[in-house]
């Protein structure tokens, strides 16, 4: 059961709430003493349930079932990999190849497909009448009480089809409320998943307020994504930060500090061997005469 009823009674201990209390209107407080004891495992509504009474994110409830069970789970791991890698083609591709939508065995592996599809079709295809659809289905699906960040994820990303589209004052509604759910939900999780989410809507919506000149505000969000980075010792997509970061300090006539953003950026996509940001940085420093970073 992947010690999934430690964790369920560790939060209720936590939280000084009896079995008793946790099994009010959702099921028999021998139920839970099961799961606590780890004997056995209830049926995915009461998991659900209990999941919403104790204040947990049901995709950490998820994971611990997607152990025992027969889900996609690593095929959603892999996509989330190669969206993180800007191979949101070869993602689609998966999706379309190893997925049945058929199968999907819970709402949140509904809501996970209806988001990759979206924003596969949207950055790999830039086919925004289909991100819109099916970002919209990821927030109509319900998968407990309280928002999650693939809802958060889902909105950003209806700001990013907006941005793509050059449609800039919807896409500000949305990238607006995407910070603003984030808000809401930033802290009830503290998985490495959920962190490195935190940054794709840092980024998504940097690149929004630089596309309008709100330089001030873009390195905001991109200081916010690069300290959250630098805490949890991550460096997903700290690269395009620090270079998100450089651009805007460059448009507000920062030069000097702007070129030492640059100069981490060209590091740090080297070092990930990111072909996207080292030409997009190149091409920059040649622009604003910074001197010559060596590549090769």
């Amino acid at each position: 059961m992947g010690h999934l009823g430690g964790k369920i009674k560790e939060i209720r201990l936590i939280k000084g709430i009896t079995q008793r209390e946790l099994a009010e209107g959702i099921c028999t407080q021998a139920t839970i003493s099961n799961l606590e004891n780890e004997t056995s495992l209830p049926s995915l509504s009461i998991l659900l349930s209990i999941a919403d009474r104790l204040n947990i994110d049901f995709s950490e409830i998820y994971e611990y079932i997607a152990i025992n069970g027969n889900s996609y789970s690593e095929i959603f791991k892999r996509v989330r990999v190669m969206c993180g890698q800007r191979k949101h083609k070869e993602a689609y591709d998966l999706i379309k190849e190893k997925i049945e939508f058929d199968k999907l065995g819970t709402p949140y592996e509904l809501k996970q497909y209806y988001y990759y599809i979206g924003i596969t079709n949207l950055i790999g295809f830039k086919n925004y009448s289909d991100a819109h659809y099916y970002f919209n289905l990821a927030l109509s699906t319900v998968v407990g009480k309280n928002l999650d960040f693939l809802d958060v994820l889902a909105t950003n990303g209806i700001g990013v089809a907006y941005l793509m589209d050059n449609e800039l004052e919807k896409a500000r509604t949305y990238f607006e409320k995407s910070l603003v759910q984030l808000n809401e939900i930033i802290g009830t999780s503290n998985s490495l998943q959920d962190s490195l989410e935190i940054t794709k809507i840092y980024y998504n919506t940097a690149k929004f307020y630089s596309s309008v000149e709100d330089y001030e505000k873009a390195i905001q969000l991109s200081t916010l994504g690069i300290d959250l980075l630098h805490r949890e010792n991550l460096s997903y997509y700290l690269d395009f930060l620090l270079y998100e970061k450089g651009f805007n300090l460059m448009k507000l006539g920062e030069k000097t500090e702007a070129s030492e953003y640059y100069f981490y950026a060209a590091a740090m996509a080297k070092l990930n061997n990111n072909e996207h940001a080292i030409e997009g940085i190149k091409a920059d420093m040649k622009k604003y005469k910074i001197p010559s970073y060596k590549y090769s």
